[in-house]
Parts: structure tokens; sequence; C-alpha cells
């Protein structure tokens, strides 16, 4: 399994398979130790045209989005029975996606990296259709708040920033910034946190106060390169290897001395039993209310861990 993504509107773990093109359906009915997950799984039959990720629904409804490429579509997905129940068709071949909560749009990156779509969930109409020219190793990240489109494109060409009103999105900075994986603060809308491709530095990048353009406005390094990142209202969860770092957002006060603050370290990989699970490398990761699922690649198995008090 890989790239999870959490439901909040039925407390499910939803995932892709690798190869069998499926979408499983995991209820955590975990212990508070990071232990191979006990859980209640469903597994959906095998789709023909599967994207790079799911996005959950910023309208409150139980469906999961999933991009199909080769279909020029998005299907949406019941969590419940894990069948589609609808089509979207949100630009040519869709292959990221990513909720936009704030506009209540839904937001696909073309297959090649080169068009950000964004679909209105609340008439079915075309919200806005941007050229931004990322490559297809690029990601998508979007807000949760903000009323405006707001997203992110992200890869190891740099990062772009759009935003505007419907139908009027343009372009409000860039970044040299080569990403790896980005995660976007669940309070402002403009920052975002970016594990720094081919380095084991993690980064936050804001707008800049003279509200244009882009800045580092904190930096750390961890000693291992950041395989996947998560971020809840006051955390940023940052996954290595081995370890989960875990730091604070500030996303109010902002950063003393341009530097995060340190909460936790988790060695995750030390309560694991197996070689297979020891060894096998992290695939995905994502932020539940009490707790941080990750899996691992060719595992049907997912790691829990319980958050750090507050």
């Amino acid at each position: 399994m890989h790239d999870p993504v959490w439901s909040d509107n039925d407390r499910t773990l939803l995932a892709l398979t690798r190869g069998t093109g499926q979408i499983a359906r995991i209820r955590p009915v975990g212990t508070d130790t990071a232990e191979p997950l006990t859980a209640r799984t469903t597994v959906s039959e095998p789709l023909a045209d599967v994207g790079e990720n799911l996005a959950t629904s910023p309208t409150g409804h139980n469906v999961v989005f999933l991009p199909q490429p080769e279909r020029d579509r998005v299907a949406v997905i019941d969590t419940d029975s894990l069948r589609r129940v609808d089509t979207l068709r949100v630009g040519p071949a869709p292959s990221f996606v990513a909720k936009d909560s704030g506009s209540r749009a839904l937001l696909a990156l073309s297959e090649d990296g080169s068009t950000v779509t964004g679909g209105d969930l609340r008439d079915s109409g075309s919200v806005t259709s941007q050229r931004v020219g990322a490559s297809p190793e690029a990601e998508l990240d979007s807000p949760k708040r903000g009323r405006l489109v707001d997203y992110h494109v992200a890869g190891p060409g740099g990062i772009l920033h759009y935003k505007g009103a419907p139908r009027s999105v343009r372009r409000e900075g860039e970044s040299t910034i080569r990403a790896e994986k980005t995660a976007s603060d669940r309070i402002k809308a403009s920052r975002l946190y970016v594990a720094e491709k081919g380095t084991d530095r993690l980064l936050a990048v804001d707008t800049k106060r003279t509200h244009e353009g882009m800045e580092v406005v904190a930096r750390t390094r961890l000693g291992e390169p950041v395989h996947h990142l998560g971020v809840d209202e006051t955390r940023i969860y940052a996954a290595t290897e081995s370890r989960i770092v875990v730091l604070e957002t500030n996303s109010y006060e902002g950063y003393a001395n341009d530097e995060f603050t340190l909460v936790d370290t988790i060695d995750y990989r030390a309560a694991l039993s197996g070689e297979e699970l020891g060894k096998a490398p992290l695939s995905g990761l994502a932020v539940g209310p009490e707790r941080v699922y990750m899996t691992l690649r060719g595992q049907p198995a997912v790691v829990s861990v319980a958050k750090p008090n507050i």
C-alpha cells in the first residue's frame, strides 16, 4: 500500500495498492505502540486506471477522489462500498489530486505536470484551469482554510504558488527550492512545509512580508532525508526511513530565529517485528486525530504511532 489518506468523515484510512490498482479501506483498532496495526480492512475490486494518489472530500461527504489519467477523469469512490458513484471531468489526464477546502474545489494536476484544473464540487462547473509548466514528478498541495483557490505545485524543478478568485487564479510566487515532499499548513494558507530533495533539510516556505514572492521562514536538518510529511493544526510530522520527527507549526506566531521548535523524535522501526517489516521502505504517511499512520512498500501492514501530548 502507498500514499494513505485519513478520512475525518468516517474515521477511516484509505490507501492505494501497488500493482493491483485497488483501494484499501482500513478501520484502525490499534494499540498505543509502534506495532503493526490491528484493523478491519476491506479492499475494492481492481481498477483499470489509477493515478498517483487519493483525495478526501472537502464537502463532508463519505467519498474519496481517484484520478484516472488514461480516461481523462476523476472517479468518485464511495468509502463504504468502495465503488465508483460518480465521475468528474477535471482537466486533461488528471494524475494527482488535492482538495481546496476553502473554495470547495477539487484540484487536479495533469500527468505531465503542465496544467492544474479546479472543479467546483458544489455546482459541477469548472473553477479554473492554469498552465503551470511543472514536471511529471511534481505534486500538488492546497490548504484547509481560505475562501480563494490557493495551491502550490512543487517538485524537483522548484515550487510555484497560485492564488485567486475562481476563474482568475494567478501566480503569486515561485522558488528554486527542489522539493521531494510537501505539506500545506492547516491554519496559514500561504505556508508550505518542504522536504528538500537530495538533502536532510526541512523548510517552511511562505509569502514574503511585501506580499511579492516567496521566502524560507524556518529550516532545520534532521540527519536523514525526509520521505513523507504530514501536518495537523499544531504539529509537523516528518518521516525518515527510521524516525518520525515532530515539530511545532507555529502558524500564528512564526519562528524565532527562523528555526523550527522540536517536540519529539519517535523511532518507529525499533518496535517492528520481523525482517521484512523492519527493512521495508516507507511508502506513505497520513495524520489522524490521535495517531500518525504509515504504510510500508510491499507489506500488507500499517504502522501506527501515537501523537505526542500537547
